[in-house]
C-alpha cells in the first residue's frame, strides 16, 4: 500500500512532483526502482535534490516503530463520570467501538465528550477527530468542558483544546488514502484516540443505498486498517453509525413490520469489537450495550444536558432482549 502511495501525498513540492511526473515517476514506487544515476538523468537534477527527496521518501516507507511507553498506557480511554461505570471501564484501547442510533439521541455528544475527557486527564497524549459530517462543534466543546468538567481557566481548556486534532475529508476515499498520512500523525503526536463521526454518514453520501464492488473494496480497506492502527498503537478507535430500516416479512404485506438497525451491513459489524446503540423507547433515551467481548448486554436510561450525556444510574439494568 505504502509503495503505491503518490509522492504529492508525502508533501513534496509541486514543482518537484511535476518533473518527476513529466518523466512517469508518479508513485513512490516509481520512484524507488531508479537509481540516483538513473533518476539524474531522466529528470535533470542534481544529486542534493534526489538525496532530500529520497529522505522524504524514506520516511513513509520505513516500518513505524511503537515506543515501549504505548505499552503502559491505560487499557481504556474514559468519559470521567457515570458512563465508566456503566461500560466496566470505558472504551476499550486496541479496539473498534461502534455509537450507532437515528438522528438526534446524541452520538456526537458522546463523542466530543469522549474527545475533551481523554484530553484534558491526560489518559492519552492526543485525540484525532475526523468529522465527516460537520457536526463537530467547538462551541458545543467548550460547554461540556465548563459543564460537565467544571473548568473556566481559560489556559487549561486551551492546553486541552491544542491535543485534539480535528480533520474534514470530503469522501471515504479520501480517508483510505490518507491512511498512511493518519499513521505518521499517530506516531508523531502520540494519538491514543481516534474518531470518526459519522461512518454511515460520509458511505451513505458517496454511495447512497447501493451496495457495489467499488463501496466493498473501499469499506474493507479501512476497516482493516483501522483494526491494524488500533492494534499495533494501542489506540481506541471510535466510530459512529445511522440506522436503517428493517422490514420483518409476513405472511402478508399488510402486517409487515419494520425495525432500526445499525446500517452498513452484517460485513461492517463483523470488523468492530463493540458497540453502543441508542434509541428510543416509551419515550425515554436508552442507550443498550449491544455488542461487547468484555461485559454482557446492558441497558441504562440518559439524558442530554449542558455537560453532555448523563447517565440516570439507578436505569441500569440486563437487557431483555
Amino acid at each position: 500500500m505504502t509503495n503505491n502511495l503518490k509522492l504529492k501525498a508525502i508533501g513534496l513540492s509541486t514543482v518537484i512532483t511535476d518533473k518527476l511526473a513529466n518523466h512517469s515517476i508518479i508513485t513512490v514506487q516509481d520512484y524507488l526502482t531508479l537509481n540516483f544515476i538513473e533518476l539524474q538523468r531522466k529528470t535533470g537534477l542534481t544529486y542534493q535534490k534526489l538525496s532530500s527527496i529520497s529522505e522524504d521518501v524514506n520516511k513513509f516507507i520505513t516500518p513505524l516503530g511503537i515506543s515501549v511507553s504505548r505499552l503502559l498506557q491505560p487499557s481504556h480511554v474514559i468519559f470521567n463520570d457515570d458512563l465508566d461505570v456503566f461500560l466496566k471501564g470505558g472504551i476499550t484501547c486496541g479496539h473498534i467501538t461502534e455509537f450507532s442510533g437515528a438522528p438526534g439521541l446524541g452520538k456526537t455528544q458522546l463523542c466530543l465528550q469522549l474527545a475533551f475527557s481523554n484530553a484534558l486527564h491526560g489518559k492519552v497524549n492526543g485525540v484525532l477527530y475526523i468529522d465527516s459530517e460537520g457536526a463537530f462543534s467547538a462551541s458545543r466543546l467548550l460547554d461540556i468542558a465548563i459543564h460537565k468538567y467544571g473548568i473556566a481557566i481559560e489556559q487549561k481548556i486551551k492546553s486541552s483544546l491544542n491535543r485534539i486534532h480535528l480533520w474534514r475529508p470530503c469522501s471515504l476515499k479520501e480517508i483510505v488514502d490518507k491512511l498512511i498520512s493518519i499513521e505518521v500523525l499517530v506516531v508523531k503526536e502520540h494519538i491514543g484516540l481516534l474518531i470518526i463521526d459519522s461512518m454511515g454518514s460520509i458511505v451513505r453520501r458517496d454511495f447512497g443505498a447501493e451496495k457495489n464492488i467499488e463501496r466493498g473494496a473501499q469499506m474493507c480497506s479501512l476497516s482493516s486498517s483501522l483494526k491494524r492502527i488500533a492494534h499495533d498503537f494501542n489506540l481506541a478507535v471510535v466510530v459512529t453509525n445511522h440506522v436503517t430500516a428493517k422490514v420483518e416479512s409476513s405472511s402478508t404485506r399488510i402486517d409487515c413490520k419494520s425495525t432500526s438497525i445499525p446500517a452498513l451491513g452484517p460485513s461492517w459489524s463483523h470488523w468492530i469489537n463493540s458497540r453502543l446503540h441508542l434509541f428510543m423507547a416509551l419515550n425515554k433515551r436508552r442507550l443498550m450495550v449491544s455488542k461487547s467481548p468484555e461485559i454482557p448486554e446492558l441497558i441504562v436510561d440518559y439524558c442530554i444536558s449542558k455537560g453532555g450525556l448523563d447517565i440516570q444510574r439507578e436505569t441500569c439494568s440486563s437487557s431483555p432482549y
